[in-house]
């Protein structure tokens, strides 16, 4: 058998070249692991610009492919030239910001791609960056043919997905982990500041291969909590409605006439501080208020993009937007703003029940929402006892439209509200808390709380406008473990949140 490596370093990250071990970058080393892979005789990366590839094996060549890829079908007519056409029989895929990739798991994996005369051997179960997938060169053509039908972008799944699309046409063989961890959602990559942290302290604490790295995650879970990813801030006081399920108007009597707000100084504050400490993240500005109730809400979204690496989703009742503003944001968008409209009826009259005035107004607000933003616009329902009833005429009728649709769970934000939840879904077994683990709560003065849930901000971290946000992070610590030891105090145990997941 002649096999090649591909290495996959488009978007490789500043992480993937820091030191990760004894010196050594999370490139180096992949390729260090990649050369000496089965059979493998030749090492392509693809890339956009020149990469260092270390000190190598002479015995396999080394190329770096240049080029920018606008799609899927592209990366692997490219992946044709280079290793199909009888050049070599198989190509281990891998990410160049991947170093923890098990050579004893490869090896298993391509003992049964060869023995099942398998065209696409992956792996399912393990942590991201753990395996590689293996791919026959003959599969190439077809494949090719499939990513040319609809989009198909380039992504760290982009070839699985590009199979989804006939996948019984192709022989398919899956390494199963023993024990399924995709629920911890961890990643074993050099791609974020996050994921390079989380996978170093793994590394230090004696995660070198599937082995010993799926055992400490299993015990090991403080390791687990690193930088916040998702960052919920209130930028607005006020709200124009009072819904039915919403504990804020319990908590602020003069939500409907309430006009105070996050200033713009605050707020770059906020950012700057974020940028600093976790470098990427995923915000939203619609934590107890209303976004459109803020006059500068055109700044703020700009003071946002300019970070590259933040992105930025508005939850809205689509009730009190301006069109310039809205067509002001359009302006400014560059893919990284995404939007969620607040429904929760079929119909004017329980609408008016759940929310109170406003119908005709959100239904234009989503009408132009999405004309505007396509896949990155989503109608919304809670789904509680109230509109059960008509829940799935709602599903269908803006999915008919071509429009995402979001059905999230109710909450009772610990028991403060009645228990309206149609059936639990809650898991078995309890998990940490996930928003205590990577989310951010800031109110409108700067004040962290623990979470949304904590209504009476009894467990303040601090405040990020007078405080580092290392130190604000760090006080939550102490929480999550005790979660990671079921140990929960009275707020938690009441809480149905802790298994859903933001972003």
């Amino acid at each position: 058998m002649k096999n090649a490596v591909v290495v996959n370093a488009l978007n490789i990250s500043e992480y993937a070249f820091e030191e990760f071990s004894g010196g050594e970058s999370a490139f180096s080393l992949l390729l260090k692991k990649a050369e000496k892979l089965p059979d493998v005789e030749a090492l392509f990366v693809f890339t956009t610009k020149d990469l260092d590839s270390g000190d190598l094996n002479s015995g396999v060549s080394f190329t770096q492919v240049k080029e920018t890829f606008t799609g899927m079908a592209q990366l692997l007519e490219t992946l044709l030239q280079h290793t199909g056409k009888g050049r070599f029989d198989n190509v281990f895929y891998l990410f160049g910001d991947t170093p923890l990739i098990d050579p004893s798991l490869t090896e298993r994996m391509y003992s049964n791609h060869k023995k099942y005369f398998a065209s696409y051997t992956f792996a399912e179960g393990f942590p991201y960056g753990l395996a590689p997938e293996i791919l026959k060169t003959d599969i190439f053509p077809p494949l090719i043919r499939l990513a040319e039908k609809g989009s198909s972008p380039v992504s760290r799944d982009g070839i699985f997905e590009v199979i989804k699309k006939d996948i019984n046409f192709f022989d398919i063989e899956t390494e199963l982990s023993e024990k399924d961890q995709r629920m911890l959602r961890v990643s074993l990559s050099a791609d974020t500041k996050r994921n390079f942290n989380q996978m170093k302290r793994i590394f230090d604490a004696g995660g070198k291969d599937e082995s010993s790295i799926t055992g400490i995650l299993e015990t090991r879970g403080d390791l687990l909590r690193v930088e916040p990813a998702f960052v919920n801030v209130q930028i607005s006081g006020g709200c124009p409605q009072a819904c039915s399920y919403c504990p804020y108007p319990g908590i602020n009597k003069d939500l409907l006439t309430s006009r105070d707000y996050m200033s713009l100084k605050d707020w770059k504050t906020i950012l700057a501080k974020v940028h600093e400490y976790s470098d990427d993240a995923v915000f939203s500005v619609s934590l107890w208020g209303e976004p459109s109730l803020h006059p500068d809400i055109t700044a703020f979204v700009e003071a946002l993009l300019f970070y590259e690496k933040f992105s930025l989703i508005i939850e809205t009742s689509g009730i009190g937007w301006k069109k310039e503003t809205l067509d002001a944001l359009k302006e400014l968008d560059d893919g990284r703003l995404s939007w969620i409209l607040s429904l929760d009826a079929e119909n004017s009259e329980s609408y008016r029940t759940l929310r109170g005035e406003g119908w005709e107004e959100a239904l234009m607000a989503a009408e132009y929402l999405s004309r505007g933003f396509g896949e990155r616009f989503y109608i919304q329902s809670v789904r509680m006892k109230s509109n059960e009833e008509y829940l799935e005429k709602f599903f269908r009728k803006w999915k008919d439209k071509g429009i995402n649709t979001i059905i999230q769970k109710y909450d009772n934000f610990c028991s403060v509200l009645p228990d309206r939840k149609v059936t639990d879904i809650s898991p078995l077994l309890r998990n940490p808390c996930w928003h205590i683990k990577r989310d951010l709560t800031i109110l409108i003065d700067g004040t962290v709380q623990m979470c949304r849930e904590d209504l009476k901000n009894e467990f303040s971290l601090g405040n990020i406008l007078k405080e580092k946000l290392d130190v604000i992070w760090e006080r939550g610590t102490p929480l999550y473990q005790k979660h990671l030891e079921r140990d929960y105090p009275e707020i938690c145990r009441k809480c149905d949140e802790y298994y859903t997941y933001n972003f």
